[in-house]
């Protein structure tokens, strides 16, 4: 059965680039200072957001819904410091138009049912995903991962198209499931899509969570809970994310300029629009959100590092993939290797017959230099040839690591399990380790 998707997502909202004459000159504000121009703007990163958010007082301001404790949704504390996101009436009311809109894009629409498998309140995810939903046309069965069983208890087995959640409360959910009553294609006999967000999604994971559920397809929802959904999966390049541009202002500092900033603390990157990148320019993506009354997002450094596709597109269409965090690069003598690069030339050298993977940082005067373990399918055994041909699709994926004796730097092994941490909340994979 496919979704009626009847929801009108034209004019709903007015273009991100209308919004700069009504934020701009900001004067005495507490967060941005004086600002005349939107050019004018230095970084917004997310510690500083964070210590914001926690300290200043937004009661005057935020919205009095009562869906909404204390009138804030918080943030998964990634910087160690959860941040306190606040809402007016109508930013919420926008928030709920774009979670719409990105869901009409992937297929959602009336006479879907929406098993959600987001974070309960105050984190936003939960909220997110019913509200906007709703807004498509299609039915909720539930409200986050703390009650999924409600979609047993009242009796909706058959209503559940569409399921959403990060990657790794899905697969455990899944499992949960499976294990309690047996075969989902059964348990959810129009069981069509997975929705997944809040992390990267290796092919290995995709595949492992589509076969659970028995889902025909698995869109990746690309964003952050401060500026919402900044892309959604292209239908037409599976993998690459087409971005949110008619409700987002989006950057990118491209990977040179990331280089200086390692090298001095205090250059200023220089960001760049990205129609005016080159295909394949790697970098760490800037978002703005100016549409917010609260609290506008400018220039908001989210830490994620992306890949700019544009041959084959149309001007202005362009898609990214996702590479991983800017917190994770794994540097080897200087050049930057980031996860979904290592995922890849894993996949590549092993293809199916790996289940999961975790690269961690050594101590001491080994500091710089990594142990790859990667954990074998189910049935699968991995010798020594295969980890050598690890160590050369790495050396592939990045041209600069030809210089390098590789197998000095990365040392790889195999092991049983790597375990799994608590799914609570919006669990993401801790696939890299790097020493503090």
């Amino acid at each position: 059965m496919k979704a009626d998707t009847q929801f009108d997502r034209q004019d709903k909202l007015p273009s991100p680039k209308s919004y700069e004459s009504r934020v701009f000159p900001l004067n005495n504000h507490p967060l941005y200072g004086d600002v005349q121009s939107f050019g004018e703007c230095q970084y917004l990163m997310p510690k500083v957001l964070a210590d914001f958010t926690n300290d200043f007082d937004f009661e005057e301001h935020v919205t009095s819904l009562e869906i909404c404790p204390a009138c804030f949704f918080n943030t998964s504390g990634t910087t160690s410091r959860s941040k306190r996101i606040p809402y007016s009436d109508d930013d919420l009311d926008r928030q709920r138009i774009h979670e719409a809109i990105a869901l009409t894009k992937l297929g959602m629409g009336k006479g879907d049912g929406v098993i959600s498998l987001g974070a309960p309140l105050p984190s936003i995810s939960g909220w997110a995903i019913v509200n906007g939903s709703e807004t498509t046309g299609a039915t909720v069965l539930n409200s986050s991962q703390i009650d999924y069983d409600d979609v047993f208890l009242r009796g909706h087995e058959a209503k559940a198209t569409i399921v959403i959640g990060t990657p790794i409360v899905v697969k455990e959910i899944g499992l949960s499931i499976k294990e309690e009553r047996g075969d989902l294609q059964k348990v959810f006999p129009n069981m069509r899509t997975g929705i997944i967000f809040g992390d990267v999604l290796p092919s290995a994971l995709r595949k492992e969570i589509k076969e659970i559920w028995g889902f025909e397809t698995v869109y990746s929802l690309y964003g952050t809970v401060e500026a919402d959904v900044v892309a959604t999966e292209s239908r037409e390049f599976p993998g690459e994310m087409e971005l949110m541009t008619e409700r987002l202002l989006i950057e990118l500092i491209p990977e040179s300029e990331l280089a200086k900033e390692r090298e001095d603390e205090s250059y200023a990157a220089t960001p760049s629009e990205l129609n005016s990148v080159d295909h394949g320019t790697v970098g760490e993506i800037v978002i703005s959100d100016l549409s917010r009354s609260v609290l506008p997002l400018i220039r908001y450094r989210i830490g994620d590092i992306i890949e700019v596709r544009k041959e084959g597109r149309p001007a202005g269409k362009e898609t990214v993939k996702v590479l991983g965090r800017s917190k994770n690069i794994i540097l080897l003598d200087g050049v930057p290797l980031y996860e979904m690069q290592l995922n890849s030339a894993i996949e590549r050298a092993l293809g199916g017959r790996v289940s999961e993977w975790r690269i961690t940082e050594r101590e001491g005067e080994d500091r710089g230099k990594y142990d790859l373990s990667i954990q074998p399918a189910p049935g699968e055994h991995l010798g020594s040839g295969d980890r050598e041909g690890v160590i050369n699709t790495i050396r592939e994926e990045r041209i600069e690591l030809d210089r390098l004796i590789l197998s000095d730097y990365i040392r790889v092994s195999t092991v049983e399990t790597l375990g799994q941490d608590d799914v609570r909340g919006d669990a993401k994979a801790k696939r890299i380790v790097l020493q503090a």
